[in-house]
Order: C-alpha cells, then sequence, then structure tokens
C-alpha cells in the first residue's frame, strides 16, 4: 500500500479503532485492499468526507487481525462487521476480555500452521445463527491449529 493510502485510512479508522495499534489497523486495510483492489483505486481518487466515508464502510464490512508473533487485547470493547470477524492468533496471542463481538461469520483462533493462543473472559461472540457467553470468572482457551468458527 502506498504511504498516501496509508496514511489517509489510519488516519480514518484510527477512531473506530480505538482499541487497536496503527499497525493492526493498517494490517486490516491491506488484508481489504487485497480482496478488493478497487476500493484502494477508490480512495486514490477520492475527493470529499463523503467518497471516504462509503469506502470506510465497505472496507469494514470485514474484520481480519492477525497476531503474527505479537499480542492482540480486546478490553471491554464492542466489535461488529457485516460480513464477519477474524482473529488469527497464529505465533502470538489474542485476548478477549470483557467484550462483545458480532458479525454474520465469526472466527476465533489459529489455522493450520499457528503457534500461538487465544483466550476468550467474561465475553460474547455472536454470529448470524450463534452465540457464546463466557461468563465471569469462565474463559475459553484455543491453542495452535485449533479455531472456533460460528455461522
Amino acid at each position: 500500500m502506498d504511504p498516501l493510502t496509508t496514511t489517509i485510512i489510519t488516519g480514518l479508522a484510527t477512531n473506530y479503532f480505538s482499541h487497536f495499534t496503527a499497525p493492526v489497523v493498517q494490517n486490516f486495510f491491506e488484508t481489504v485492499f487485497r480482496r478488493t483492489p478497487s476500493l484502494a483505486d477508490d480512495l486514490k481518487h477520492a475527493q470529499s468526507s463523503y467518497d471516504f466515508e462509503r469506502i470506510f464502510r465497505e472496507a469494514v464490512g470485514v474484520i481480519d487481525a492477525g497476531a503474527a508473533d505479537g499480542t492482540i487485547s480486546i478490553d471491554t470493547a464492542l466489535l461488529s462487521a457485516l460480513r464477519g470477524i477474524r482473529f488469527d492468533h497464529q505465533r502470538g496471542l489474542v485476548t478477549i476480555l470483557g467484550s462483545t463481538l458480532s458479525a454474520s461469520v465469526l472466527q476465533t483462533g489459529g489455522t493450520a500452521a499457528s503457534t500461538g493462543q487465544t483466550v476468550v473472559s467474561d465475553s460474547v461472540l455472536k454470529s448470524q445463527g450463534t452465540a457464546i457467553h463466557v461468563g465471569k470468572g469462565a474463559s475459553i482457551k484455543i491453542t495452535g491449529g485449533a479455531s472456533v468458527r460460528q455461522t
């Protein structure tokens, strides 16, 4: 992603994703632009706040975050996406505490080569047809390549 696009998107999204670090937000939009290159082109030609808002709304239909070798902490947050949310712990750590995540499809955990872990405590994970309520004092721990997919 070119520096101008990165600066614009990071600035627009920082308040929306206030519980995430700027690199996580940047990674999210890089993933979106790989899947939908036309959004990156639209952003380069945007001329008004309406144009930027439309692009942002289209991009936020999916939240896709990977911890790589680091940590993603979601603490007392509300995350909602139109199409899906995926947190992949990869080789790092994802913690979800006191939060509500809601999307048509929700996936937490790792993929085949993952060695990290995801810990969910005192949170609600809701998909189109399911809900997992993890109460106070309870937790779900997902390690390695294991994952939970809710549809």
